[in-house]
This record gives C-alpha cells, sequence and structure tokens, in this order.
C-alpha cells in the first residue's frame, strides 16, 4: 500500500512536538479546547496523565471494568507489577474473534491489505487512508480467522464484503473510517452477528502512567496471518488526539485496535515516523531511498520509529458530531453484547458466568446435558460373554492401492459422512511417490523445492517437519494459503502395454487427512462455483501399471484436493480446452519416440504461477496462470526439458470473480517460456533444470503456441 508523504510528515511533527507545550496538532480540525474539555486544564500542556485526577479516573475504571481484583490491575497500569492472571488468554481470544483482515480490492485486482475491527452489529473501524472515499470501498472484504490454528495450519477465513451504502464515514485529519459490512459471508452461510463486535468505550481513565503501562495489538502485518504483539508495546505519551507507543509494527498494520490490559479500545493505529536519512529522504532497511510517486511512498518499504495512534474518545467526539443517522451511531455508542460465534469449531464462553459453554454445533445424543460424561451405544454383537467390548482398530482402514468406488447414498449428507470416512481411513504408507531416478539416465532428477520467499506458506504433514505429499506415481507440496499445490510431479510410462484399464472414468475427490482438513478446498468450495477440480498431475499420466487394478489404482488417487486448482471448464476439460489439451496429448501422452518406435518415459512437473492480483473466490486468491514442464530422454540417451504456460489473462478481465460471470467463449493462450523465468516467477527452485532446457529464446521471453505441429516439431528437433 501506498501512503502519502503528507501524512507521515505531519505524523512526524506531532512526534517532535510531544511533550513541549505544543501538540504538534495544527493540521486537525478538532480545537485542542473541543477536544481537551473533559480532561483537566493542565492537562493541556502535555501532562495529560500524570495527574491525580487521572489516576483516580484510572482507578474508577478499573473497578468497572477490570476482569481481575482492581488494586491488582491498578499496580500494572502503574508499572509495578508485570503479572496477568490465567483469563488474559481468554479476553485476548474474545477480542482477536472481531479483528479481520481487510482485502483492498479494485474490481477483482487486490492492490493492498490492512487490518479492522467491528465496531456494530454491522460497522467496521479502519483508517482513512484505507479507503479515502466512499468509492474506494468497492469490491472490497473483511476476513475473519485469517490465522493459524493450534496446529499451525491456516484457518479457512470467513469473509464478508464490504458495504458502504449500508454506512460510510470518515476523517482525514483523524485518520479514521467507518464502514459498513455486509449481513452474511461471501457463501451465503454464516451471519456477521456470530462475530461480536468490541464497544468503543469514550470514558477516561483507560490508561495508566506514560513509559509503564504495556499496550496490545492485534493485527495483520503486511496481510500475513494474524499476529499478536502483547504487552511488548511502551506506551510512551498522549496528546489531545493521540497516542504514542513503541511497537513493531508494520503497513498491513493499518487500522488495527490498541488495547490495554482490560482490552478496552485505546486507538486506533495510525502510522508513525518514519526513518530518514541525513538529506531527509525516507528510506528502507537497507538505507536505500524510498521512490515518491505522485506524493506517496510504498509503505511496505518505511522503517518505523515510533508509532501513533489516533484516541479513540477523539474519534468518537468527532463521529458524534457528524453522523446523523442516529440508528446506528446508537449501535456504536451500545455496549456490545460479545457473543462468540458457534460455527467454527472455536472454545465458546458464556458472557455472564465466563465458563466455557459447549458449542452449538456440537451438542450431541452421545452428550449428557451440563455434564462432561458421553453414552456411547456398544452393539450387542461387539460385546462378549466375559464383558469385554471386541473391536478390530484396523477395522475400516482403507489402504490406498485399495480405494472403493463411490457409495450409493441418497442424500448430500450421507455422501458427505462416507466420503469423509472414507478419507480418514485411507492408508498412505506404501505411496511412493515422484521417483527422481525414474528416467533411468544416471542423472537423478530430485522434486523441485520452495524458495525461501514462500517456505513458511508451504503445509507440513500432521506432527512432522516433512512437507512432500507422496501418492501412487506422483508427489505434492501444497501451499497452505492459497490451498492448492505448488507443485505436483508425476512419472509417466508411454508404454501401451501397461496402459490396461478400462474401466468408465468416474472421479472420486478426497482430502488428504495426512494435512488440516481446514485447508483443503474441498466439495462445499467448488459446489456450484462454475469451477472444476483441474487436476495437476492428471489421472491418464497416472494411469498405468503393471495389471489393470494396479492402473486403476493408480488414476484413482490423482482425484485428491492437493492435486487440484480451480479451473474453469474450457481450461480443465480436454475437449474445450484447445491446445493446452492438444500439448498433453503431443508430450505427455505420445512422449519422445525412441529409434525402435516404443513410447518413453517422462516425468512432469506442474503447478500454478501466483500473481499478487489474483482474483479472489470465496475467501482465496485463484490463480490464473498454470505451467508444465516435461523431462525426456532423446534419441541419444541424454536428457531435455522443456517448459509451458497457460495464460488466461483475457478471461480475468470481463469476470466478476465473486459471481463467476464467466466468459466461456474466452480464448485461452499457451505458451512455451524458459524454466529460468519459471523459476523467478513460480518461487520454486527449477534451478537444477536449467542445463537441460530446450528453450530458445531469451529467459524472459515466451512464445505463443499456435499449432500440434510447433510442439511435435520442438521435440523432434531435439530428441537427437
Amino acid at each position: 500500500m501506498f501512503i502519502s508523504v503528507n501524512q507521515l510528515e505531519s505524523s512526524e511533527q506531532r512526534y517532535a512536538n510531544v511533550g513541549h507545550g505544543h501538540t504538534g496538532n495544527d493540521d486537525f480540525d478538532l480545537s485542542e479546547e473541543a477536544v481537551m474539555a473533559d480532561v483537566a486544564p493542565e492537562a493541556i500542556k502535555g501532562n495529560i496523565l500524570n495527574t491525580d485526577e487521572n489516576l483516580t479516573k484510572r482507578k474508577e475504571m478499573l473497578s468497572a471494568v477490570s476482569p481481575e481484583p482492581v488494586d491488582f490491575a491498578y499496580e500494572r497500569a502503574i508499572g509495578e507489577n508485570d503479572s496477568v492472571y490465567s483469563n488474559f488468554v481468554e479476553l485476548i481470544r474474545n477480542a482477536k474473534q472481531k479483528v479481520g483482515r481487510i482485502a483492498i480490492k479494485e474490481g477483482i485486482k487486490i492492490t493492498g491489505y490492512a487490518t479492522g475491527f467491528m465496531v456494530a452489529p454491522k460497522v467496521m473501524l479502519t483508517n482513512w487512508h484505507v479507503f479515502k472515499q466512499i468509492e474506494d470501498v468497492a469490491d472490497s472484504e473483511i476476513q475473519f480467522f485469517y490465522e493459524y490454528n493450534i496446529s499451525g495450519n491456516p484457518v479457512t477465513p470467513l469473509c464478508f464484503k464490504l458495504d458502504s451504502s449500508h454506512f460510510y464515514i470518515s476523517n482525514k485529519e483523524l485518520d479514521y473510517c467507518f464502514v459498513g459490512v455486509e449481513p452474511l459471508d461471501t457463501s451465503g452461510k454464516t451471519d456477521l452477528n456470530t462475530i461480536g463486535y468490541i464497544f468503543l468505550d469514550p470514558s477516561l481513565g483507560k490508561l495508566g502512567s506514560e513509559h509503564k503501562e504495556e499496550l496490545n495489538i492485534i493485527h495483520h502485518p503486511d496481510g500475513d496471518y494474524m499476529q499478536l504483539s502483547i504487552r511488548e508495546n511502551l506506551f510512551i505519551k498522549i496528546t489531545p488526539t493521540s497516542i504514542w507507543y513503541e511497537t513493531d509494527t508494520a503497513p498491513g498494520s493499518s487500522g488495527s485496535p490498541v488495547f490495554n490490559d482490560q482490552w478496552q479500545v485505546v486507538a486506533l493505529h495510525h502510522m508513525g515516523v518514519g526513518k530518514k536519512n541525513a538529506q531527509g529522504n525516507y528510506i528502507d532497511k537497507n538505507g536505500e531511498i524510498i521512490p515518491q510517486i505522485d506524493g506517496k511512498i510504498d509503505a511496505s518499504k518505511v522503517v518505523w520509529e515510533a508509532n501513533e495512534g489516533i484516541r479513540i474518545s477523539v474519534i468518537l467526539k468527532d463521529l458524534i458530531a457528524k453522523c446523523d443517522n442516529k440508528d446506528i451511531l446508537s449501535s456504536i455508542t451500545t455496549p456490545s453484547v460479545n457473543k462468540p460465534t458457534p460455527n467454527f469449531g472455536h472454545i465458546i464462553y458464556d458472557e455472564e458466568t465466563g465458563n466455557k459453554k459447549q458449542p452449538e454445533h456440537l451438542n450431541s445424543p452421545f452428550m449428557e446435558p451440563n455434564s462432561n460424561m458421553i453414552n456411547i451405544a456398544i452393539p450387542a454383537s461387539l460385546i462378549e460373554k466375559n464383558g469385554t467390548i471386541n473391536i478390530n482398530i484396523n477395522q475400516g482402514m482403507v489402504p490406498a492401492n485399495a480405494l472403493p468406488p463411490a457409495p450409493a447414498i441418497s442424500t448430500d449428507e450421507e455422501l458427505f459422512a462416507e466420503i469423509k470416512k472414507l478419507e480418514q481411513s485411507i492408508d498412505y504408507s506404501n505411496c511412493k511417490g515422484y521417483q527422481p531416478g525414474f528416467l533411468n539416465t544416471g542423472i537423478n532428477i530430485p522434486l523441485p523445492q520452495p524458495q525461501n520467499s514462500i517456505k513458511k506458506f508451504i503445509a507440513k504433514t500432521t506432527g512432522t517437519d516433512n512437507i512432500v505429499l507422496k501418492y501412487y506415481l506422483y508427489s505434492v507440496i501444497f501451499h497452505s494459503v492459497r490451498m492448492v499445490p505448488v507443485i505436483s510431479a508425476i512419472n509417466v510410462d508411454g508404454d501401451a502395454g501397461k496402459r490396461k484399464d478400462n474401466s468408465p472414468r468416474k472421479d472420486v475427490w478426497l482430502r488428504d487427512s495426512r494435512l488440516s482438513f481446514d485447508i483443503q478446498l474441498g466439495d462445499e468450495y467448488y459446489k456450484r462455483s462454475g469451477f472444476d477440480r483441474g487436476h495437476m498431475s492428471r489421472r491418464e499420466d497416472a494411469n498405468w501399471g503393471a495389471t489393470a487394478e494396479e492402473a486403476k489404482r493408480n488414476a484413482d488417487l490423482t482425484c485428491m484436493y492437493t492435486n487440484a486448482c480451480p479451473q474453469v471448464a474450457k481450461l480443465n476439460q480436454s475437449s474445450k480446452k484447445g491446445l493446452w489439451g492438444i500439448l498433453e496429448k503431443v508430450v505427455l501422452e505420445s512422449g519422445a519416440e525412441q529409434e525402435n518406435g516404443s513410447t518413453g518415459k517422462i516425468s512432469v512437473f506442474n503447478g500454478p504461477i501466483f500473481k499478487e492480483d489474483d482474483p479472489v473466490f470465496r475467501g482465496i486468491q485463484v490463480p490464473m496462470d498454470f505451467y508444465k514442464i516435461v523431462l525426456w530422454i532423446t534419441n541419444a540417451r541424454t536428457l531435455k526439458a522443456t517448459a509451458f504456460k497457460l495464460s488466461q489473462t483475457k478471461l480475468v478481465s470481463d469476470i466478476d470473480f465473486e459471481q463467476l460471470d464467466i466468459d466461456q467463449n474466452t480464448e485461452f493462450k499457451e505458451y512455451q517460456c524458459s524454466i529460468e523465468w519459471l523459476h523467478e516467477n513460480t518461487k520454486m527452485d527449477f534451478s537444477g533444470l536449467f542445463a537441460y532446457d530446450t528453450f530458445e529464446g531469451s529467459k524472459n521471453d515466451s512464445m505463443e503456441i499456435k499449432s500440434a505441429f510447433e510442439i511435435t516439431t520442438h521435440i523432434k528437433k531435439h530428441n537427437n
């Protein structure tokens, strides 16, 4: 996100004048007298907190809201105690549910990220510099639960579109923006009321002593998963309009709530003071000057030396003066009920007692009401005469080499239950995956690995550091945020004698139990979406083996959500997707013809090419471009490789991705490209393949493929 240099300089001016009898506040519409009407006169000189009156107010506030003994909390507020009670964790849980990542969008293009939080049943708060005018809200959305779960796996976020027609009020000088939020999430299943909201308390007494009281911030720095800056944010100064604190924030933190230890919002995180060189230019962490474009600089490159938050009491005072919608104003100034949602598998707490509650969706006939006891009915057939229970713990474990056909189920619910049972029962222990030495050239081609820039997003199998999912004949490395593979690598044998499976094709799509189901798209994502489940490693490529049963087994196991990307039908279905299908036939099915006329072996790397502006559907960015790298053995027994990419950029320009108004007549384009270009643009390490690349252009060139003849000509040219 780009931010105004004028805003940065105004913030810098205010910081420079802190504590010198002048607030540096001349650029604000609100006068100091108006802002300070409810503060002791001596506080106007910059000594707002360190007065007996304020400390008294602080203790009164603690008495009213503190979820712990007042004296204990007061000692912490004045810097004499650094401990917290264990319910501090539950307060964090309750607060963070209402904070979300904002995806700033122009049409389908994501242009930046920020943080926002719910402050009324259908209203959120963020910064003015996030949405400077009502038109800027456009198709943007707020995403709740964009975070890691207890196992370190990403949670599927809940996405709600913003609704500026419901409410929009902003103030440039105070850098705040209230925006309406649609009442249902983008899937149409979850009510916004289940999220709750944070009450903005205008009363004084929410802060204690400067340089002693710690603050807490919940934010999405750089659009990353939710992060908590807990009790490491030293409150250093307050002015009539803002507070200053030392913390570690980033551009995506704009719009974050700043809390005291009682989890009251004391400020809206705004920005701060950026580091400059001796000549007064803003510089990045490497000391390089950050270029200005139309009076703005890239916030992601700024090194923050101090941080400023706009006081909530000041924001509320201005809002009350401006807002003529009495109903919405009342909802913002009314304390929230704060009912957590029962829909996400989180622990639920009773707001009156503070005790844990059983989530509604877990209420079960097996559970005794108000009890920890569970009733399990054991069939008489499993009980032996001596009273022991006869249960075969291996019963139902289905090896991956014997996948059953899809069950004939009458309802969607029953089908889902049966599929889930199958998913959880598959044994992958005999799956060997992609084999580096498959081509028998004497050269092993290891599975390419993610580069450092995306390693943190790569999924690991539960309880391990393993990132490779092995299936029969192919392996996958999976992106936990995009929820699609970064690479799917497969070994293909073109020998017709090994393609004995002639059974009718029937795909049964499964999630992989070695990963959290939360990070796999699943049937719910694809259902009524307009997308196909686009194989990366194709079913046809795996449909070979020593027997017909083995070939079918291998093919069936390509129908894994970990091996799929959302693709429109014209792209995914061979009969509709033009040259991309021809490419697969020519290279993957025919392979490289050897001198004796037999079909050779090939290995293929498949995957998406991620871009920052990939469109979003149901909260997930969908890749528009895909790649294939084919490795084969020439007649001279040398190793060669060629790379292809498919671009559906033309498709994107005319589609509202949330409605999936797809122009099925749009033409796709196929290109041949260099492996080095893919290395740079996929963030996968393909450097080990550079020496075998047959691409004849420069690194950044690409050549459009217009006929199958071009493909076969290229293969034959390099096959000797």
